[in-house]
């Protein structure tokens, strides 16, 4: 009788990259991109995200595949400090600004929820990057998001790629002078403790 052997398949092999995302009501919690069975994780925190998911990537999530592929990690988890999707910062801050928008109270649900959901994925992670750029401009819930973060996760060195005339973490799409080479380096943005 002939014994039959069927070969290993690697399901990561030729450049394969998995992809996730996870919507809750329209709003972007997480996207995913594993290309390795081990190795380690990172997370990346931006403002707001865009509409890339499973089955789209966007020039953003393309340059993060490239870098931490290339820095040894297996996979990253994207979240952002607020989960509305939107190309434009303007929207996202409009949205943001849930108490004199209406008020909204969805929108100040989301964000909450944003929050609680961001935390997890931190804590799951070996290392956090940030690269919301200069767009953030609510320093207070920056502060705030950074203080639940660290309660949650172990106080997690937060590391990125370049800073800001202001000192915030470089987006890799920034552009002109500003724009961030493949081949940076990772930079601690913000030391634990």
């Amino acid at each position: 009788m002939t014994q039959l052997v069927f070969p290993v398949i690697d399901p990561f092999a030729d450049g394969h990259v998995e992809r996730s995302a996870r919507f809750v009501k329209g709003n972007r919690i997480e996207l995913g991109r594993r290309w390795a069975e081990t190795g380690p994780v990172a997370a990346v925190i931006g403002c707001n995200p865009s509409d890339a998911g499973e089955d789209r990537d966007d020039p953003t999530c393309l340059w993060w595949t490239k870098w931490f592929r290339e820095a040894g990690f297996a996979a990253y988890r994207a979240a952002n400090l607020y989960p509305f999707i939107s190309s434009s910062p303007k929207e996202c801050r409009q949205r943001a600004d849930w108490l004199n928008n209406g008020p909204d109270w969805y929108a100040r649900d989301a964000i909450g929820d944003n929050l609680v959901e961001l935390c997890k994925i931190t804590a799951a992670v070996d290392r956090v990057f940030v690269c919301w750029g200069a767009i953030a401009w609510d320093d207070g819930w920056v502060d705030q998001v950074l203080e639940e973060i660290a309660c949650e996760g172990g106080n997690p060195a937060l590391w990125c790629w370049g800073f800001n005339i202001d000192g915030s973490p470089k987006h890799p799409m920034a552009r002109g002078r500003h724009r961030i080479p493949a081949g940076q380096k990772a930079l601690l943005w913000r030391a634990p403790g």
